[in-house]
């Protein structure tokens, strides 16, 4: 039985995995449930926060959201699902993924980061876990970005659960 985790009326309810899952299944409830804190610790933020700097670096909210979509379309996307998509940073612009462009609003960040992970989603479906994918031979299966995108996706979680709290005092994960 899943075990409800409290949060916030705001936010999308997530769930604890079930500790019966098999391996890919209980690897993508673990991914799911960090991608769901992340929309959690976002949704409500006004247009402002969502571009608060807190630390030096680009880390806001909003850039965790952009820089996320990259994570998402590169790993799942590119790697693995052999697909094209232009990535917004490079050596002239090592942090171009973490910028929020003046446009973006918070819904465009979460439209855009819930369809980065449903196409992510669908590309976990179709493989197996020891599957390379598009890659056909290489160092990364499906198992080891599985795991990989789901600690990038917590490590980034927990930023964002920090500048949430720094922000408007919200707390609870």
């Amino acid at each position: 039985m899943a075990h409800h985790v409290p949060v916030a009326p705001h936010t999308e309810e997530r769930r604890i995995p079930r500790h019966q899952l098999g391996e890919k299944d209980m690897l993508w409830a673990w991914l799911r449930f960090a991608r769901a804190t992340v929309v959690a610790k976002a949704t409500g933020l006004s247009e402002e926060q969502l571009r608060v700097r807190l630390v030096p670096s680009e880390t806001t909210v909003g850039g965790i959201l952009s820089h996320l979509v990259t994570v998402e379309r590169h790993w799942f996307g590119i790697v693995l699902g052999g697909q094209e998509h232009p990535m917004p940073f490079g050596p002239d612009d090592p942090d171009g993924d973490w910028r929020v462009a003046e446009h973006d609003r918070l819904d465009d960040l979460l439209d855009r980061y819930r369809a980065a992970c449903d196409a992510s989603d669908k590309v976990i479906e179709s493989l197996p876990l020891d599957s390379f994918g598009a890659q056909q031979t290489g160092d990364y299966t499906l198992r080891w970005a599985m795991a990989h995108v789901t600690v990038d996706t917590s490590r980034h979680a927990g930023h964002a659960d920090l500048l949430r709290e720094l922000l408007d005092g919200e707390r609870g994960w």
